[in-house]
């Protein structure tokens, strides 16, 4: 095979650079891949010639040209019209490249059949002497690759361009001051692949004197850009990126608030409302299977039971799973005999949980699939208000927020990053709970997902994972289930986080395709390491206390079942003391 080794051709166009044009040049000059040559182009420069004495103080290990002054675009032309590389690389005057971006790059091109590609990557950004990454989601780029654009994932200084695509689209429009590479990636997009490299190769400085900061033509150019990109794509596409037209114009709304293009924002929110209106008169008739499974604790069982029988959405169907409790059943099945959309499946062994759950999707008629588990509660609009969400947006799998009641307080959860593409950060964190999600049946069966039945703790999360390989997540911002806690909740017992943890990371590092995402995983296995320690810590400093406090001995039956701060009170204090302790506690409460 024919070693790929190409000239490449960096091109910095730079006007009144004498501040930061050395530690440019020298960034590109340090590169490890050695096939290189250095443009400066002088965008008429009016520094008394600082510049160009910076320029040519370099002599033949760049190439430099002058011009009168016309903006970014001008230089870049110029700079293109000369080049005798085969890919472009563009470097801003103040910004700088890690010494291997070009290698990387070129490294990158050579394992790929088809090279007439688009290359960009990652970056920091440089304010004074702090230097913070920019790392975008690259599953998303991945899956989505015009959000390259649409998402303002590209910096100039971070692409390789192949030289054939200047040929074929031309130049800048050099009436644009502040949008012109943006303005001409849209041309390049409409015919060639965007790919994103995870590597971070360039450092872009942020200064008072850069365009983006005083130029008058930003918003102006900026608004027209956004709503030109969003115009351009046809509907099929907005479509096949975000389910509905509707969806697709609610996440640009999201992305857009988070930036100064008031019009472009304004005119996506208009867009939606309308999308909106047309959507609220359909009628929503899809069937919901709610799947409960229980063991014992039949009282607490009946009281999640009346709440999925009080839905305002009354086409559900029911399903309880019966994990081979011992308890008298004849109040549950009293109440299951009041209403004909339920009925109650036995299990002869108890299994836990994942088992349970995998009979009920199996038994499911419904369209859609609600989950509660026995100790919870549905709020009575519960179902009505996320599956009407979920249409809206046609999404497979949704999830809620919710109210955690136990501990002493109430606290609304919620996680409001997880959604959409949740793929890589799910991985750090699959912060569903069970009883807040609907997902599609349909989806389940096309791709054989079911719950770990090997595992207790930690399912749900594997669960939740293996559904976001295929389909995007929606979350509905609304407390909407009641989730209760008590001490050997996971929530808020160690131990039980850490065999979570631990089950959680086997299935990551088992799994195809999961298993990739090293940078992730590494985070998991970091937090498993301090939940860990954590744990350890404070079980030596129990043993210290015990070899320390001459107190009341606490008897070994009461150790096992009461929590370590509870021993630790009639240790020191005796029974009394506790007894205070905890009615003072009540009185706050």
């Amino acid at each position: 095979m024919k070693h790929f080794s190409p000239l490449v051709s960096i091109i910095i166009p730079v006007y009144n650079g004498s501040n930061y044009l050395k530690e440019a040049i020298d960034s590109a000059l340090a590169q490890t891949y050695k096939n290189i040559e250095i443009i400066v182009v002088n965008d008429g420069s009016k520094d008394r010639g600082a510049t160009e004495r910076i320029t040519k103080s370099y002599g033949d290990k760049i190439r430099y040209f002058s011009k009168k002054n016309g903006g970014v675009a001008t230089a870049l032309n110029l700079g293109i019209a000369k080049m005798k590389g085969e890919y472009f690389s563009w470097l801003s005057h103040d910004d700088l490249y890690y010494e291997d971006k070009i290698q990387k790059q070129i490294e990158f091109l050579s394992k790929l059949d088809d090279k007439r590609v688009f290359l960009y990557s990652n970056y920091s950004i440089l304010t004074g002497k702090k230097v913070t990454p920019v790392v975008h989601n690259h599953e998303l780029l991945r899956r989505k690759s015009k959000y390259s654009l649409l998402r303002g994932c590209v910096n100039g200084i971070t692409v390789l361009i192949p030289r054939f695509m200047f040929d074929e689209f031309g130049e800048f429009d050099t009436q644009l001051r502040c949008t012109q590479d943006y303005d001409y990636w849209t041309r390049i997009q409409k015919k060639y692949d965007f790919i994103h490299m995870e590597d971070i190769l360039s450092v872009t400085r942020l200064h008072p004197k850069q365009d983006s900061n005083v130029s008058p033509n930003v918003l102006l150019e900026g608004n027209k850009l956004w709503i030109s990109m969003i115009e351009s794509m046809p509907d099929s596409e907005k479509e096949i990126y975000e389910s509905t037209k509707y969806n697709f114009y609610h996440e640009m709304v999201k992305f857009l608030e988070t930036t100064p293009y008031t019009e472009a924002l304004d005119y996506c929110k208009s867009v939606r409302s309308r999308l909106e209106g047309e959507i609220n008169n359909l009628p929503i008739t899809y069937k919901v299977s709610v799947v409960m499974p229980f063991y014992n604790r039949i009282d607490v069982t009946i009281r999640a039971l009346q709440s999925i029988i009080s839905q305002s959405y009354k086409n559900i169907e029911i399903i309880l799973v019966n994990d081979g409790s011992t308890d008298n059943l004849s109040k549950l099945k009293k109440l299951v005999s009041t209403d004909k959309r339920a009925r109650i499946v036995d299990l002869k062994d108890n299994s836990g949980p994942a088992k349970a759950r995998n009979v009920g999707i199996d038994q499911s008629t419904g369209e859609y699939i609600a989950f509660l588990d026995s100790d919870d509660e549905f709020l009575d609009i519960k179902i009505e208000t996320q599956l009407k969400e979920m249409v809206k947006h046609n999404k497979n799998i949704s999830y809620t927020s919710y109210t955690r009641h136990g501990g002493g307080e109430d606290k609304v959860m919620r996680d409001t990053q997880l959604t959409g593409l949740v793929v890589p950060k799910i991985i750090r964190g699959a912060s569903i709970a069970t009883p807040t999600v609907i997902v599609s049946r349909n989806l389940l069966n096309l791709h054989n997902i079911r719950f770990n039945e090997k595992i207790r703790i930690g399912e749900d999360s594997c669960f939740w994972m293996d559904i976001a390989k295929y389909t995007d997540v929606l979350l509905v911002d609304k407390p909407l289930t009641i989730v209760n806690v008590d001490g050997v909740s996971a929530a808020y017992n160690e131990e039980k986080t850490i065999t979570g943890v631990k089950n959680i990371l086997v299935y990551l590092l088992t799994d195809d395709y999961y298993s990739t995402f090293n940078t992730d995983i590494s985070w998991v296995c970091e937090n498993f390491y301090k939940i860990n320690q954590n744990l350890q810590l404070r079980n030596k400093r129990a043993d210290e206390i015990d070899t320390r406090t001459a107190g009341f001995a606490v008897p070994k039956f009461l150790t096992k079942t009461l929590p370590y701060r509870a021993i630790r009170r009639m240790r020191t204090d005796g029974p009394k003391g506790l007894a205070r302790s905890v009615s003072n506690r009540l009185k706050r409460l």
